[in-house]
């Protein structure tokens, strides 16, 4: 007797989201590393960094966040719906930094962001990602 198991596929845009999150979660954390590396080179060398706390703050969240994002993104194969509720948090945060470094700071390449994670919690509130990590 042969007995099949369907086992759903990931909906394409779902991985697209997740490829995303991943995308985002290495960059944020290479781009904090090196910039926190940048803050404390100028301290030991005697240099002023403007507003030091708001800027380490920053980057300690934004290590925060990838590591996040990364941890995410290993379990999502598992289909656990921690991941898509973690995602839309962290996605959700994320936007209102991208928006400071868009319009405040004047960084035109944060304009990538601020699509990426627009894009990232539009996809995992809809449909097809609800019902893939919702088992």
């Amino acid at each position: 007797m042969v007995v099949q198991v369907s086992e759903a596929r990931m909906p394409g845009s779902v991985k697209g989201a997740l490829v995303g999150v991943w995308l985002q979660g290495v960059a944020n954390f290479f781009a904090s590393s090196y910039y926190l590396t940048l803050v404390t080179d100028r301290l030991d060398h005697n240099q002023d960094v403007p507003h030091l706390g708001l800027a380490r703050f920053a980057l300690y969240m934004s290590l925060v966040a990838s590591v996040v994002l990364l941890v995410s993104g290993v379990f999502a194969r598992k289909r656990f719906d921690w991941v898509r509720i973690t995602v839309l948090v962290v996605e959700c945060m994320a936007l209102p930094f991208a928006l400071i470094n868009v319009f405040v700071v004047g960084v035109p390449a944060a304009v990538i962001g601020l699509v990426l994670p627009a894009l990232i919690a539009k996809t995992m509130l809809g449909a097809p990602a609800r019902a893939w990590f919702h088992r």
